[in-house]
C-alpha cells in the first residue's frame, strides 16, 4: 500500500469517527422504527432516526438500548426497571381525590412563574385535519402550541408561545431554532417546550385518558452535550408526575445519543412530540393539555431529581456556546485540517517536503485563484474613481 493510499485511509477514518456527533432528528424518509427485545416482541416505536446506543424508556418504566439494525428494526437489551418514585412530586397532584384540604395548591406557589413554547418543526401538521402531513411555515403544531399554551394560562402560569418559523424541514432547523429558544430563554423561564408530532401509525399514540380520546405524548431527550444527564432526570420528573395524574399519557421517553436539541440552554428544555401526523389534531390539543396539568406539579416540586448536577448553562447568555451540532462541524473540521496535513506528510515523505509544497499552493496555486479576482476589483474601483491607498 502507497503512501497516498495511507493518507486518504486517515482522512476518510478522521471523518469517519466524527459522523455520529452531527446529531440524530426524524426521519424524513416516511418510515419508522420499531424497536425490540432479545426475544423480538415490540417495546417501541418511533419516527426518530435510531442509531446504536440510543436508549428508550417504555409506558411501563422498563428501560431498553438499541445494540443493532436490521432495516427498519432496531434490537435492543433490557437494561432494567425503572423507579420513578424517586422522581415524583412531592406535592400530590390536583386531580387526586385522596389529598385533603390542606394539600398545597401548586398552581398558586407557581402565580410568578413563566414557560416558553415554540416549535422548531413549523410545519408539521396533522393529516385526518390539517390535509397535509406538512404546511411550510403554518403548521397545525401551531395550534397544538395554542391549546398547550392556553391549559397552562388557565392554571395561573404565564406563557410566551413564539409563532416564530424555522423552515425547511431539516436537521439544521435546530440551528435555525436556536437563536429563538436563547431569546426565550433570556426571558427567564421557569420552563421551555419545543412542540413536535410524530411520524408513525396512529394506534401508537392513540389513547383514552380520563375518558377522553387522545393523543399521548412522548419526551425527546438529547444525550449529546454537558446537561444531558440533567435533561434525563427533568424528563423523568415530568414522567412520574404524568403518570400519577394521568396514567398513560405519556407514550415514553426516547433518549437520542447523538443529538442535544437545544436543551443545553435551559435545565428544563424538553422536546414534546404529541401524536403522529396520523392523528387528528383535536385529540393532540385535548393530549397536551391534559399534559399542561403536570407542570405547574413539577416546577413547585420541593426536591429535585436525585442525583441531578448542577448543570452547566448560560441560560441564554453567551456561556451557553454553540449547539452540538455547530461544534460537532468545527470537530470536523479541526480533524480534516489534521488530515489534510497528515496527508501532505505521507504523500511527500517528510515535514520538510509537505512544508515546500504547502509553500508552493500559496505561492502559485492559490495566487492563480485569487489573483483574477483581486485584479478584477481594483479595475471596478478605479474606474468607478477610488483610491486603493485610501
Amino acid at each position: 500500500m502507497n503512501r497516498r493510499t495511507v493518507a486518504m485511509l486517515v482522512v476518510l477514518l478522521l471523518v469517519a469517527l466524527m459522523a455520529p456527533a452531527a446529531g440524530a432528528h426524524e426521519r424524513s424518509d416516511g418510515g419508522y422504527y420499531t424497536i425490540v427485545d432479545e426475544a423480538g416482541n415490540p417495546v417501541y416505536i418511533t419516527g426518530w432516526k435510531v442509531e446504536e446506543g440510543d436508549q428508550c424508556l417504555t409506558p411501563d418504566n422498563k428501560r431498553y438500548e438499541v445494540v443493532s439494525l436490521e432495516g427498519n428494526i432496531a434490537r435492543a437489551k433490557f437494561i432494567g426497571q425503572v423507579d420513578l418514585t424517586a422522581y415524583a412530586p412531592v406535592n400530590p397532584p390536583s386531580g387526586n381525590k385522596l389529598a385533603g384540604p390542606l394539600a398545597p395548591k401548586t398552581a398558586e406557589a407557581q402565580e410568578n412563574k413563566k414557560v416558553a413554547v415554540y416549535h422548531t418543526h413549523s410545519d408539521e401538521s396533522y393529516v385526518p385535519t390539517d390535509g397535509e402531513e406538512s404546511i411550510k411555515g403554518n403548521g397545525g403544531i401551531f395550534k397544538v402550541g395554542d391549546a398547550f399554551t392556553t391549559a397552562l394560562q388557565s392554571k395561573g402560569l404565564e406563557v410566551v408561545h413564539s409563532m416564530a418559523k424555522h423552515d425547511p424541514h431539516d436537521d439544521m432547523a435546530y440551528e435555525r431554532s436556536r437563536r429563538t429558544a436563547a431569546d426565550l430563554v433570556k426571558q427567564q423561564p421557569a420552563a421551555i417546550f419545543d412542540i413536535h408530532r410524530d411520524a408513525v401509525p396512529p394506534e401508537v399514540y392513540s389513547a383514552n385518558i380520563d375518558g377522553q380520546n387522545v393523543s399521548k405524548v412522548q419526551l425527546v431527550v438529547g444525550k449529546y452535550g454537558p446537561t444531558g444527564k440533567q435533561i434525563e432526570d427533568y424528563a423523568l420528573q415530568l414522567k412520574a408526575a404524568a403518570d400519577q395524574q394521568h396514567p398513560g399519557l405519556v407514550k415514553g421517553i426516547f433518549f437520542a445519543k447523538g443529538g442535544d436539541y437545544n436543551q443545553d440552554l435551559h435545565p428544563r428544555s424538553m422536546l414534546l412530540e404529541v401524536g403522529a401526523h396520523t392523528n387528528d389534531r383535536p385529540s393532540a390539543e385535548r393530549g397536551v393539555s391534559l399534559f399542561a396539568d403536570i407542570i405547574p406539579t413539577v416546577l413547585g416540586a420541593t426536591s429535585g431529581a436525585p442525583g441531578a448536577p448542577a448543570g452547566a448553562t448560560g441560560l441564554g447568555t453567551a456561556n451557553a456556546g454553540a449547539s452540538g451540532a455547530s461544534k460537532s462541524i468545527g470537530w470536523i473540521v479541526g480533524l480534516l485540517v489534521v488530515g489534510v496535513a497528515a496527508f501532505l506528510f505521507l504523500s511527500t515523505g517528510g515535514a520538510k517536503e509537505a512544508g515546500a509544497k504547502l509553500k508552493q499552493f500559496g505561492k502559485s496555486e492559490f495566487a492563480n485563484f485569487i489573483g483574477p479576482k483581486l485584479n478584477r476589483f481594483r479595475l471596478k474601483k478605479k474606474s468607478n474613481g477610488e483610491d486603493d491607498n485610501k
